[in-house]
């Protein structure tokens, strides 16, 4: 497969502060690939510098064979990068169907069409999204009334509705209960399928560990491991930046 994402010496300096610190990092195409390390090691910021919220110090990345760093997050959704944040934010206010539709109108927002008259095309693709991510019998429910697991799920079908080939979802597991867990791991595989590429920054180990073809482990804001699931759970390193002390290297592989 080739890389839709790779970035060369991607560093972002807070003052002293090297919270991404030369990334060196390669996404293939089609593939589910894994973010993980500590608390403070860098992975949103990775995940900000990607997708336009910050400006690197230093390094470059390119999407699809096209330089990206330093462009605004407007300009990077149009290319095809759509996120999800570890606090869900819906538009409480709105329904679970109308939420969807502000994402899939921002694709027509700059091109001087006029969204309204597109109407009927755009609650039909809403709802196939919404159906697709198993929210479609909520469809008129006011988002902020739905739990927490299933909060997750809209943001996840909001970004899936700005229509990206790249999807970057950061701790999409919090707060979930292991059912939810496992509906989650069949949606973001089932998103896959449908030719979506997915780079997940998350702390539950064993979500990753099942659902990544390939993990990149960061300490410090550096790269410290890369290779598949097998490879990380019994990395020396990993176990020592990620879990603390080798003895705890059972709950990688559990």
């Amino acid at each position: 497969m080739k890389g839709i994402l790779e970035t060369h010496d991607l560093s972002k300096h807070f003052g002293g502060l090297k919270a991404v610190d030369g990334v060196d990092l390669q996404v293939a195409e089609g593939e589910i690939h894994g973010i993980i390390g500590p608390n403070g090691a860098g992975k949103t910021t990775l995940f900000n510098l990607i997708t336009g919220y910050l400006k690197p110090t230093r390094g470059r990345i390119w999407f699809k064979g096209r330089r990206i760093d330093g462009l605004g997050p407007h300009r990077i959704v149009k290319l095809g990068i759509a996120r999800t944040f570890q606090i869900v934010r819906p538009f409480t206010e709105l329904t679970v169907l109308e939420n969807v539709l502000v994402a899939w109108g921002y694709r027509y927002y700059d091109t001087g069409k006029v969204f309204w008259g597109r109407y009927g095309s755009a609650r039909e693709e809403g709802l196939k999204i919404l159906e697709f991510a198993g929210l479609k019998e909520r469809r008129n429910l006011p988002a902020g009334a739905l739990p927490i697991g299933l909060q997750r799920r809209l943001e996840i079908a909001r970004a899936i509705a700005l229509n990206p080939s790249l999807l970057l979802l950061d701790e999409p597991a919090a707060g979930l209960t292991e059912e939810e867990i496992t509906q989650l791991k069949e949606l973001i595989r089932k998103i896959v399928a449908q030719g979506l590429t997915v780079i997940l920054v998350e702390h539950r180990m064993r979500f990753v560990m099942d659902i990544c073809a390939r993990i990149t482990v960061l300490d410090r804001g550096r790269v410290i491991a890369e290779g598949q699931p097998r490879e990380i759970a019994t990395d020396p390193k990993v176990i020592e930046a990620y879990l603390g002390v080798s003895k705890e290297a059972k709950g990688v592989t559990s």
